[in-house]
């Protein structure tokens, strides 16, 4: 029999071993003689190998002796069966509380000594997503915006300390709070929340890729409904009246641009002469301008061989009209140059939308001063945009498929297009010959 200070020492090297990781009770066990003494050898499987346990029986190895030696041993087997159901329970109870707690965090991380991206703050990680994800992968206004989303209102709510959590402690309940403290407290409007929903979203999205969250909260936000923005549009009258006031003034081609074409500020500011074919009648979108309103801006003005979007890059027919419009421009073009002299500003050459001294036409001055002739001539209110919106539903009133209006705007989904349009008919009919239709003055 063993005493009660050999099962404490004994019990001291069973818990030393068992702790090392995962062991199973398939145990076995022989009785050896080692050095004149009996040794009770135990075999146990743990993390997936097979290891040996000696323990000393304490009986002297000769005759008569075997027995009472496995006696012994089959003490010490017991106890090391025991200690394993123990310590295999005391750790059942352990995984359970901690998978209750767990469940309740948006984290696949079940280590308390391991540190990932679920465990910052979650405002800190929204920074990290700004900076070093989505910097490089969008356009650098649209950067702006999302600068301004996470570095304003995002900021101001989420380092307070009532609303201060990490990344796996945010809920869609948490996300619902934030929207209404910008719908209450900040005045904003859905269609502008929804904004900082896309970018939450796209932060989650970037640790679900990575498997260091379960599931992105804002999958399980309250919907947020957009309001419909009624954008002013011209009909064929209200534009042909536009036409003549704008008569000579530097905004006059784009005007026509965006009315005949329904074609974005950027696309219009970036066509280049190189891809304006004069003999074949046609031009390509293939590059863009865009102004980058942020103070801290490097650069204000900034040119891209991207459209919006896939669809974004196609080929448009030239019409007469804007075909003796655009040999005017160009010609004179030339004549500033010779002009000017010294004094042109040769930076832009080769666009299309340049000032007489060479200066590039700023999308912002575009905008501006539409604006400003609208007001100053008492026209209807609209923006060079709701010339687009303009373009879109005259055309589909005019009977343009659905499917062919989503190629002449250049937009990536039919769902952008029946935003613009409003007319429940359609036909098929050939887009260009519709706009030739609708702008005769016949």
């Amino acid at each position: 029999m063993l005493s009660e200070a050999s099962k404490q020492k004994i019990l001291v090297r069973i818990k030393k071993a068992i702790n090392q990781g995962e062991i199973t009770k398939d145990i076995t066990y022989s009785v050896q003689n080692k050095d004149g003494i009996y040794q009770c050898v135990i075999k146990y499987y743990i993390n997936g190998n097979w290891k040996t346990f000696w323990s000393t029986t304490g009986v002297r190895a000769g005759r008569g002796n075997i027995r009472n030696a496995n006696n012994v041993a089959k003490e010490v087997v017991q106890l090391f069966k025991k200690e394993i159901d123990q310590s295999n329970d005391a750790k059942k109870e352990i995984s359970i509380v901690e998978f209750q707690d767990m469940v309740q965090l948006n984290t696949t991380n079940y280590n308390p000594n391991v540190t990932t991206k679920a465990d910052w703050d979650f405002y800190e990680y929204m920074e990290y997503w700004l900076k070093n994800i989505i910097k490089n992968t969008v356009a650098k206004n649209t950067y702006t915006g999302y600068k301004r989303n996470v570095e304003n209102y995002m900021k101001e709510y989420f380092t307070i300390k009532e609303h201060k959590k990490t990344v796996k402690e945010i809920t869609a309940d948490d996300l619902d709070d934030f929207y209404n403290f910008l719908r209450n407290e900040k005045n904003l409007k859905n269609s502008s929340i929804d904004h900082y929903q896309d970018n939450i979203s796209s932060a989650f999205n970037s640790l679900l890729k990575k498997k260091l969250v379960r599931y992105n909260p804002t999958d399980l936000v309250n919907p947020i409904t957009i309001e419909t923005v009624e954008v002013s549009t011209y009909n064929k009258p209200e534009i042909l009246n536009l036409f003549k006031v704008l008569k000579d003034d530097p905004i006059e081609l784009p005007a026509k641009f965006a009315s005949y074409y329904g074609l974005r500020r950027s696309e219009i500011l970036g066509i280049r002469i190189e891809v304006i074919d004069l003999e074949k009648d046609y031009f390509i979108i293939n590059h863009v301008a865009l102004q980058d309103d942020n103070k801290d801006a490097e650069q204000k003005l900034y040119f891209l061989d991207k459209t919006k979007s896939k669809k974004g890059y196609r080929t448009l027919p030239i019409f007469p009209e804007i075909k003796k419009d655009i040999i005017n421009k160009i010609e004179r073009i030339e004549k500033c140059k010779e002009f000017y002299g010294n004094t042109y500003n040769h930076t832009y050459d080769g666009y299309l939308f340049v000032h007489d001294n060479g200066d590039f036409i700023l999308p912002n001055y575009f905008t501006k001063r539409f604006g400003k002739i609208i007001r100053r001539n008492n026209l209807k209110k609209i923006t060079p945009h709701g010339l687009r919106h303009s373009n879109a539903t005259l055309l589909h009133m005019e009977g343009v498929d659905i499917r062919d209006l989503q190629d002449w705007l250049g937009h990536q989904s039919v769902s952008s297009t029946n935003r613009y349009t409003r007319s429940d008919y359609q036909r098929q009919l050939e887009t260009a010959r519709a706009v030739e239709r609708i702008f005769s003055e016949n």
